[in-house]
């Protein structure tokens, strides 16, 4: 079952609300990488900060670096809703640069994410937990399991290279590593293919950070590792509270803004917690093709609508 909830265009049917949508802008590979330049040249700068300056500076940096690197997410997670045929050096280099630091591939997120997409709130979507948007201890449990994202991805690149290998472990592999909750069997599935083609890649990369590592432990720790857990943290954090975790019979507009949560707030939190306009959510699910900067103005204009609706149905 696909979203009926895309709509890539104008919505000129109704008020004049309506009538000013925003021209939706769509995500581009060279803006992309733009914006992933942009973070690599904050950490680039954070790093030197740390460097050279006193170890109390360590308790500044470590968000910022964390918020950056959870950026990069945010980045690449743009890319997973272009078209799927995109190819060439520019998807190549965005990926080394904002997908195998942070212990991911674009097709991995493509698998996952997008299927949230297709099934939010129903038994398909992978990132469903019920009940657990109406427990503070297991959102709080579900905060420090987040820690352990980053090695668990780690370990999914170096299963799913075994896996490219081994056909009999390729439904494990979509089942545990990529939350596929379909119970067919994956061992040809060609997303699942495409996935483990990608991984040796990614696994190279971190033989690189273990080979660095090896030879400085401590600037490589510090300034990498340590950070890039808490941003797998954040993340954990983040999919934990944009949605609504109840179960949804359909992915209709309705069903979507009733159980989407949008998080727009303060500056800090935008900046570790929902960089890059990830927080604004619901206008995210409704038009999913919209590019990250288009976000803001798409937000307003659809708030802008549903209070023009509520006076008119109030009148």
């Amino acid at each position: 079952m696909r979203a009926n909830v895309s709509r890539e265009g104008p919505d000129n049917t109704g008020s004049s609300a309506r009538d000013q949508q925003p021209a939706l802008v769509f995500a581009r590979i060279p803006r992309l990488l733009r914006y992933a330049a942009t973070e690599w040249l904050v950490i680039g700068c954070t790093w030197v900060a740390l460097w050279y300056g006193p170890a109390w500076v360590y308790v500044l940096g470590l968000p910022i670096l964390a918020g950056r690197f959870h950026a990069l997410g945010v980045v690449l997670h743009d890319a997973c809703h272009m078209d799927g045929r995109v190819r060439g050096a520019g998807v190549w280099l965005l990926q080394l640069l904002a997908g195998y630091p942070i212990a991911t591939t674009l097709q991995a997120m493509r698998y996952h994410h997008l299927r949230h997409h297709r099934f939010s709130g129903m038994p398909l979507d992978p990132y469903l937990k019920l009940g657990i948007s109406q427990s503070l201890r297991r959102r709080n449990v579900r905060r420090i399991v987040g820690l352990l994202l980053v090695p668990f991805w780690i370990m999914r690149c170096l299963f799913g290279t075994l896996a490219l290998f081994v056909p009999p472990w390729r439904s494990a592999y979509g089942r545990m590593f990529l939350q596929d909750r379909s119970q067919e069997d994956l061992t040809y599935s060609p997303g699942i293919r495409e996935c483990l083609r990608a991984e040796p890649f990614q696994g190279g990369f971190f033989v690189l950070v273990g080979l660095a590592t090896w030879a400085a432990p401590i600037p490589v720790v510090s300034f990498y590792l340590i950070p890039l857990l808490l941003a797998g943290a954040v993340n954990f954090h983040r999919v934990t509270v944009e949605p609504v975790h109840v179960a949804c019979a359909d992915v209709r507009p309705e069903t979507v803004a009733a159980t989407t949560v949008t998080h727009a707030g303060r500056f800090w939190e935008r900046l570790l917690l929902f960089p890059r306009n990830i927080g604004f959510h619901l206008v995210h699910h409704l038009y999913p093709r919209a590019a990250l900067e288009s976000l803001p103005a798409l937000h307003a204009w659809y708030v802008k609508r549903q209070a023009d609706a509520a006076q008119g149905a109030a009148t």
